[in-house]
């Protein structure tokens, strides 16, 4: 039965435009502040370590063969094709047209791999409902899918794929990083209140110091040694509380009108400019309180927070702030947003998740905030909580950590359950722990370090996945088939481990819609700033390149490989067509994700997440036409459905 070209065209169209609703919903959940940054990297390991491993292993045992293995090795085959191919128009357009130099590799990274997870897979599960496809096939289509990927993470964290990425960022030095010392004079609280003879309202200006310095420590303690300033970790209890209680005397010493109400003169009026008394104040109001406190509940919730294992600061600190140069070369704070409150550097009063709905909207600072991994020289980013640990000596669990908190906070377990935590780092530390004779060889890094990321969830998903549809008698036991051999069934007549396929089944189906979700919230927080000149001549001719022309390679290579014997164009027209649009899909959205690991929290000029989010953001409007437009193609012309 041959379809007119109209329900061609809708058949095309109607998977796009549910995609793009799931993509709107995550957009618009952005947007409202509902979906943060912090949000959306948690929920992206869930997919990672749970939601997508469920999905591969479901898919795949239930609808891979033994015999299918040719079609394993056609599949890999096509991914080096399409990797190597969208390589080779990233290098030509690097070489040819405007491309900043420090956005060399990411280009190329950002040619190299393609979405190959949640659009293709949303795609065949809408097609499997229409008249071109059975709902088996979609399944069979959703396995190969998920074969695509397996290859790709393979070429990305096991082959150091993304060292692509990394190569583009040069990190300061001792000598031109900015320290600790030097940023004193940039982030005290009350900088505008200046000499202490000067003090409108008779603090003396080593109290103000005082201040200063107790913020300065708490900041200190969160970034973690050589963090953004290389500032050393400090803990709450080398605070003077001296100064502190001082500080609250002198403050608390009147009412606010008789401090309001002191006489200035002229010079002190110059110094605070137009600024409103009422605003002086107010800040006067958030010391005294914050320090306050403070003081006063230093002892209970210090305590409390010790009986729960957590470090006496966490409550009452704030997150990491980052510092910038402006235009005029001052430095500046930037603009960001946390679990704590922003409004004044000495404000230490938590904020609710849902307070932080009225922050203006998150965008590419908050995404290095939350995924960067790096200082300001290239070192790892301390973990606060670990610097936390480690210096607060009054800490009874400090020194009994338990196994399970060994495994959770240790580097290997944050690679295998994150997406971009890996740098050169991760690759030169592997194989530490083994003898030294097996150590001097030069490939021993490189291979333990590709054996560890065989262990992600996804990874190994595929492989059990794998192992076991090609044994008949081991699938046997998951699910029964006509290539399975007859065994004896569970009293419900079903195979004996059929309620591991229900499990994976059931918890794998959230993994593609909140995959799409995730994809519009990261969307929804990239912006164009500036551009490197000439840049967006290379951007559009990429992204032609990866979503008009490749299709053509990919339909001629399915070709290809039926002329050649090795698929049939009507047994295997699933694979035919999962090959093909897997040729014409945008690039990764990962991409954003690495260049955000690996640029510092105060990087003051981020080209490359600059360059990044404009590649991505010219690529999912042309999406809408360009993949329905392959889709037609390949149904009417090539399939002749």
């Amino acid at each position: 039965m041959h379809e007119t070209l109209g329900n061609v065209i809708w058949i095309a169209v109607k998977p796009i435009i549910k995609i793009y609703l799931i993509i709107g919903v995550g957009f618009g959940l952005c947007k409202m502040g509902i979906l943060t940054a912090d949000a959306t990297r948690s929920i992206s390991d869930i997919v990672l370590t749970v939601l997508l491993p469920s999905l591969s292993f479901n898919k795949i045992v239930g609808n891979i063969e033994d015999q299918d293995i040719k079609f394993v090795g056609i599949i890999c085959l096509t991914s080096i094709l399409i990797f190597g191919t969208g390589l080779g128009c990233a290098y030509i357009i690097k070489k040819t047209l405007p491309v900043p130099k420090a956005w060399g590799g990411g280009i190329l990274a950002g040619g190299m791999f393609p979405n190959i997870s949640d659009l293709p897979i949303a795609y065949l599960q809408t097609l499997d409902q229409s008249t071109m496809f059975t709902t088996e096939e979609g399944n069979k289509g959703v396995a190969n899918v998920i074969i695509f990927l397996a290859m790709f993470l393979f070429c990305v964290f096991n082959l150091g794929g993304f060292r692509l990425i990394e190569n583009d960022f040069n990190y300061k030095d001792e000598e031109s990083g900015v320290r600790d010392s030097e940023m004193s004079s940039v982030i005290s609280p009350l900088a505008s209140i200046r000499e202490e003879d000067e003090s409108p309202i008779g603090i003396h200006h080593n109290d103000l110091s005082s201040s200063s310095s107790l913020s300065g420590k708490s900041r200190s303690v969160v970034n973690g040694e050589k963090n953004g300033f290389n500032s050393g970790s400090v803990t709450p209890s080398e605070v003077n509380h001296d100064q502190e209680k001082n500080m609250v005397t002198k403050l608390g010493a009147g009412d606010s009108s008789s401090l309001s109400n002191q006489n200035l003169d002229d010079s002190t009026t110059e110094d605070l400019g137009d600024m409103p008394m009422a605003a002086v104040n107010n800040d006067l109001h958030s010391v005294q309180s914050s320090i306050a406190t403070s003081v006063d509940s230093q002892a209970s919730a210090g305590d409390y927070n010790r009986e729960l294992g957590v470090p006496a600061a966490r409550r009452t600190m704030s997150q990491p702030v980052a510092y910038t140069e402006d235009d005029n070369g001052s430095m500046g704070r930037r603009q960001t947003y946390s679990q704590y409150s922003l409004n004044s550097e000495l404000a230490l009063t938590p904020v609710r998740s849902l307070d932080k709905r009225d922050f203006p909207t998150e965008g590419l600072d908050d995404i290095v905030r939350e995924y960067s991994n790096v200082d300001q020289y290239g070192g790892r980013r301390a973990s606060v909580v670990a610097s936390l640990q480690n210096e607060d000596a009054s800490n009874d669990q400090a020194s009994h950590v338990s196994s399970l908190q060994r495994i959770r906070s240790s580097n290997l377990t944050k690679i295998l359950t994150s997406d971009a935590t890996v740098s050169k780092k991760d690759i030169e530390e592997s194989g530490g722990s083994l003898p030294k004779c097996i150590r001097k060889f030069p490939l021993t890094p490189f291979i333990v370090f590709f054996l560890k990321n065989c262990l992600r969830p996804c990874s190994m998903a595929v492989i059990a996945a794998l192992t076991i549809a090609f044994i008949p008698w081991v699938k046997a036991l998951f699910v029964t088939s006509s290539n399975t051999p007859n065994i004896k069934q569970a009293p419900d007549n079903q195979p004996a481990l059929s309620f591991f396929m229900d499990f994976t089944s059931y918890v794998g189906a959230a993994s593609v819609p909140f995959g799409l979700i995730l994809l519009g919230a990261t969307l929804g927080r990239l912006k164009i700033k500036k551009l490197y000149p000439g840049f967006w001549k290379s951007a559009v001719l990429l992204v032609f390149l990866r979503q008009c022309v490749m299709p053509i390679f990919g339909v001629l290579w399915a070709d290809r490989l039926v002329k050649a014997g090795w698929l049939d164009r009507e047994k295997d027209e699933m694979l035919l067509f999962v090959m093909t649009i897997n040729w014409a899909l945008p690039t990764m959205t990962t991409l954003i994700y690495f260049t955000a690991s690996y640029t510092p929290v105060d990087c003051e000029d981020p080209i490359q997440m600059e360059c990044t989010a404009f590649f991505l953001m010219l690529q999912y409007p042309l999406l809408i036409v360009s993949l329905p437009f392959v889709v037609t193609y390949y149904l009417k012309v090539y399939l002749k459905k």
